[in-house]
């Protein structure tokens, strides 16, 4: 087994957020949110190490332009969930890996292991 990941689930959708969180947690990583805002994720990220996320495109009304900046400011690697297609998101997202909703463990899985491979 893979050292368990610390992982940044921003997502506004309570019950996606949960399914997601459980799903992390039963493949033994550890969850750090969900944080269901800009701000939220902004906080959560300055107060946890963080080793990938699972950023939320759209957040009641917001984008997460901000959040994924400062993964990137940061060397964080993300996945975007997004029930979207990849041509409908901002351009900042434009070389993101997508994972899409309703996301299934293995789908979310798939996206962590491409974005933080195992030695």
């Amino acid at each position: 087994m893979t050292d368990p990941l610390r992982v940044l689930v921003v997502e506004d959708e309570w019950l996606i957020a949960e399914d997601i969180a459980a799903c992390l947690r039963d493949s033994g990583h550890q969850v750090i949110g969900p944080a269901p805002s800009v701000a939220a994720a902004l906080r959560l990220i300055g107060e946890n190490p963080v080793d990938v996320a699972l950023l939320d495109v759209q957040l009641h009304g917001e984008t997460s332009l901000a959040i994924a900046e400062e993964l990137k400011t940061r060397h964080i690697p993300f996945a975007c969930l997004t029930g979207f297609g990849p041509r409908d998101v901002p351009s900042t997202f434009a070389n993101a890996r997508f994972v899409r909703k309703p996301a299934d463990q293995a789908a979310i899985l798939r996206a962590l292991a491409e974005l933080v491979p195992t030695s």
